[in-house]
């Protein structure tokens, strides 16, 4: 069973709201260096550049619900799709006060990933010109529900289908690594910084995290 990450929640395809019973029992790791009361910083992982990162705020069907988006060095800011697909209005930061434009949004439904034309963020991160390993170490970084931005490493164990693990997108990469709701969105990066994929679930039996390949972030 496949737990949403605050956008959403939707137990088995997406994240969405959920009571806190519905959340998975591991509990994620503890970060090891505080290196600011808005940024927590697990040991090995400093290559992710979190001045890119931001809480993203969205408003569908009158529910207000929050996961992280990030800056591309490209113009675009991504995260996932059902963060966006029925939103009627969307925020950047926290507390949220910038407006992001849907007009210009893109969106994958079939890998659940989308992109705003925008280039809101101070800072920017840049796509990796290759695909994630297995074994390779990689940073995950997102925005929980405390609100201060948390980054933690762990291992590429596969790529696969995600049906295996109750989510509907058919190219995902396993990582042995453990998040919270509002990661939903987050990148996850490689030694240099660079993305190599977006956070789109946690399967909670297992706690490994589901994150979709980035080239198949969409062009708004």
């Amino acid at each position: 069973m496949l737990v949403g990450m605050a956008f959403g929640f939707l137990v088995v395809a997406m994240f969405g709201v959920a009571s806190a019973d519905d959340t998975p029992t591991s509990d994620p790791a503890l970060p090891d260096v505080e290196l600011a009361p808005a940024v927590v910083v697990a040991a090995g992982a400093d290559s992710v550049n979190t001045n890119a990162i931001t809480r993203l705020s969205t408003d569908a069907n009158s529910v207000l619900q929050r996961g992280t988006a990030f800056q591309l060095d490209d113009g675009r800011i991504a995260s996932v799709a059902h963060a966006l697909i029925d939103a009627r209005g969307a925020l950047l930061g926290d507390p949220a006060t910038e407006q992001l434009d849907l007009d210009t949004v893109a969106i994958s439904r079939l890998h659940d990933l989308a992109a705003v034309a925008a280039d809101q963020l101070p800072e920017s991160l840049s796509v990796s010109p290759d695909s994630g390993s297995v074994g390779q170490v990689v940073a995950l970084a997102g925005i929980p529900e405390s609100g201060r931005i948390e980054v933690v490493t762990g291992e590429i164990i596969s790529r696969t289908s995600g049906t295996g693990y109750g989510i509907g997108r058919p190219d995902v990469y396993v990582i042995a690594a453990a998040v919270e709701p509002g990661w939903s969105g987050g990148p996850v990066v490689d030694a240099s910084g660079r993305v190599i994929a977006i956070i789109v679930g946690r399967e909670a039996r297992s706690g490994v995290t589901l994150a979709v390949p980035i080239e198949y972030l969409p062009e708004p």
